[in-house]
């Protein structure tokens, strides 16, 4: 099971609302039941309400579990929903100044995946469903035309996959309007589909991958061309769903776009409590609220006393891969579908660092390779094993693509880590000789030794991921 990760400070109220997610996981997520009331809950967790009730405001953002009020009230088991993972995925690609390239360049790699894996997976009812689409679009009917890389993403059955597509396949739509798109290039979109779904079904993957791969270059190319395309997000897609109070979310979403039209200046000053409650004329409460919604999702932070007030914080990637993780663990994703995917993209991330081989890159990687030899035994979990994985997807050079690859390696550190119990020193130099070796053949630029290695190295890792 993925555990979610303490926010920096180790705050209290955030320990326990770890507790809590824990003991969420370990009853196997029951939606709609009673974890407890107010009362059962403080003597379980040992807090004061004053702890216990910022511990829920945690866990209701995060979409775990809500408090009920009234008579058989207590907090209540919640389904988490794709909104708010999508919430926190944007907010960092904002901060990231993610471009149109950049997205399309990761679809392309995830969809790839996508269509390779789908062939063996198809069932007779994949084939009615991906048939009714693609009738559906010839006849016009169809208002989406994502939805049948939705459904292709689906047939995979891997949880992970099908999520990166949708978030990934939602952000495109950002950076146009597609009320704006033109009758021809629909009719194209729907002669790719049905191009593509023919090779699936045939089980040719090689034919489905060239079709993938063409179909997505060719709405690329064309939203380039666009002058109502942007090559940066658009704020307005972000909604800050809380699951709360609306007009907290409303002033949420202000500031947020006020944050991201200044160019996100972290550290700065927004306002004192005072100040934000005038300026967007809403009671105390409502403002906290908005400020929760900022803090979870590390827009902005309150700091309270003299010289105190709301202050631009840097996201982490931590809040999202939390996010991720819970999301997924409600999915119910195992082992081999984190596996799976992680492999996919990592070997597309050793792709375009081979591309770029230089005295930069060697040092990176070699640099990555130190801090593993002389991390402690105890930074196991947080260094060794991951430090060189995560420089490399730095090195690739697209901040979406490093996004995805670094959200599934830190999954893969979220879940148990050696079930053998060796100890930890064996492991450390284990996979530090590994690393060594994908390094060794890198800077030789042996791209298909690299390849060779890191595709050994990843399925060995799979007996470490829970």
């Amino acid at each position: 099971m993925a555990r979610r990760a303490s926010p920096a400070g180790g705050k209290l109220a955030a320990t326990v609302a770890d507790r809590i997610v824990d003991d969420v996981l370990a009853q196997g997520w029951p939606v709609g039941e009673v974890l407890g009331s107010e009362g059962e809950l403080l003597d379980r967790y040992g807090v004061s309400r004053a702890v216990f009730r910022e511990a829920v405001r945690l866990v209701e953002h995060q979409e775990v579990a809500r408090m009920r009020r009234g008579p058989g009230g207590g907090l209540v088991v919640c389904e988490p929903t794709v909104e708010s993972v999508i919430d926190a995925v944007m907010v960092y690609l904002y901060r990231l100044g993610a471009r149109l390239d950049d997205v399309f360049e990761t679809r392309l790699v995830l969809e790839e995946i996508v269509v390779d894996l789908a062939p063996d997976r198809v069932e007779e009812f994949d084939i009615a469903a991906l048939r009714s689409v693609i009738h559906r679009e010839a006849m016009g009917d169809a208002s989406d035309p994502r939805e049948l890389h939705m459904l292709l993403a689906t047939v995979t059955r891997n949880p992970a996959l099908e999520l990166f597509v949708d978030i990934l396949n939602r952000v495109s739509a950002l950076y146009t309007d597609l009320s704006l798109v033109a009758p021809r290039i629909f009719r194209e979109s729907r002669e790719a589909h049905t191009r593509i779904v023919d090779a699936v079904l045939a089980g040719d993957r090689s034919t489905a991958r060239h079709r993938m791969r063409r179909h997505l270059e060719a709405e690329h190319a064309w939203l380039r061309r666009r002058r109502s395309s942007r090559q940066l997000l658009d704020p307005t897609g972000v909604q800050l769903i809380g699951g709360g109070d609306k007009r907290g979310e409303g002033v949420a979403r202000e500031v947020f776009r006020q944050v991201v039209g200044a160019g996100w200046p972290v550290g700065a000053f927004l306002g004192s409590e005072p100040e934000l409650m005038e300026r967007y004329g809403v009671s105390r409460a409502v403002l906290r609220e908005a400020v929760r919604l900022l803090e979870h999702h590390d827009i902005a932070a309150m700091r309270r006393g003299p010289g105190g007030g709301l202050f631009v914080s840097e996201p982490g990637l931590a809040t999202v891969s939390d996010t991720v993780a819970l999301y997924l663990d409600r999915r119910g994703m195992d082992v081999g579908s984190l596996v799976e995917l992680r492999t996919g993209v990592e070997m597309a991330v050793v792709d375009r660092v081979m591309d770029k081989v230089d005295d930069h890159v060697r040092s990176c990687l070699r640099q990555a390779l130190d801090a593993e030899r002389f991390a402690p035994d105890q930074g196991f979990v947080q260094a060794v094993g991951h430090d060189l994985h995560a420089a490399m997807a730095h090195l690739n050079g697209n901040p979406v693509l490093e996004l995805v690859a670094l959200v599934l390696i830190r999954l893969a550190w979220m879940r148990p880590v050696d079930p053998s119990g060796r100890k930890p020193r064996e492991l450390i130099e284990e996979l530090t000789r590994a690393h060594e070796r994908i390094v060794e053949a890198i800077v030789s630029e042996d791209r298909e030794l690299v390849r060779h290695r890191m595709r050994r190295h990843l399925e060995a890792l799979r007996p470490y991921m829970g």
